[in-house]
């Protein structure tokens, strides 16, 4: 059985009459494929497959320089899954070494109140995982 790949790729080939692979194609049979939807796709499948996929991972490996999914079991409230997006903050009067905050606002009661980026008693992660980056467009 062939891969996905392959086939949408002789598909879009067998589409254009351009050769085989073993063959080198022209520069303008070249251009004609890059812009075929099967060619595209083929190309996006194995960009997707080469992408680094998203794993939560341990605390102690967490980046402190940049807001970061954190899994938090047991949180409740306006949260989903336990999961909130957060950040490391440093303010040696409160904490010499540092603590999480989260701007998802007051977790009692079931709803959330926007507010700045504050420590929460009921912030305690366990696990991160990177966000991702915003869609193109």
């Amino acid at each position: 059985m062939k891969d996905i790949v392959e086939e949408l790729r002789a598909a879009c080939q067998a589409l254009h009459n351009v050769a085989s692979q073993s063959e080198d194609p022209t520069d303008d049979a070249l251009a004609v494929l890059a812009n075929d939807l099967h060619w595209r796709a083929a190309a996006e499948i194995e960009r997707l497959r080469s992408a680094t996929p998203v794993a939560w991972q341990p605390m102690k490996t967490a980046p402190k320089d940049q807001r970061i999914l954190l899994y938090c079991p047991g949180l409740e409230g306006n949260v989903e899954n336990e999961v909130v997006i957060g950040i490391w903050r440093f303010d040696p009067n409160r904490r010499p070494l540092g603590f999480w905050v989260s701007d998802v606002g007051s977790l009692d009661g079931g709803f959330a109140e926007t507010g700045p980026w504050i420590e929460y008693p009921e912030l305690k992660p366990e696990m991160w995982a990177p966000l991702l980056p915003r869609p193109r467009g």
